[in-house]
């Protein structure tokens, strides 16, 4: 997932440029800088792309969806990481 506009601090800096590929570190550093939301891209096909079953993909995707049944899917963040657990559980599988 892609950052679709820059992040910026309360002065008006730039924190992480548009276009950068979100990772554990980078939310990290998102979580720490107090930012609670941010406008993402998500391509779905990248995600994909590695994997050739598709029941699969259904499998990982309900398992993960279990997971974060209890948190709030619209936030930003969590659907950040949603996609981020998605993303690993797909290079593992």
């Amino acid at each position: 997932m892609r950052l679709a506009k820059d992040v910026h601090d309360p002065h008006g800096q730039i924190l992480i440029r548009a276009g950068v590929v979100l990772g554990e570190r980078q939310i990290r550093a998102l979580r720490s800088w107090g930012v609670a939301e941010v406008a993402i891209v998500q391509d779905e096909d990248a995600v994909d792309s590695g994997i050739r079953d598709p029941e699969i993909i259904d499998e990982i995707r309900r398992s993960i969806d279990i997971q974060f049944s209890l948190s709030n899917r619209d936030h930003p963040v969590i659907q950040a990481l949603q996609a981020l657990c998605l993303s690993r559980a797909l290079d593992r599988s």
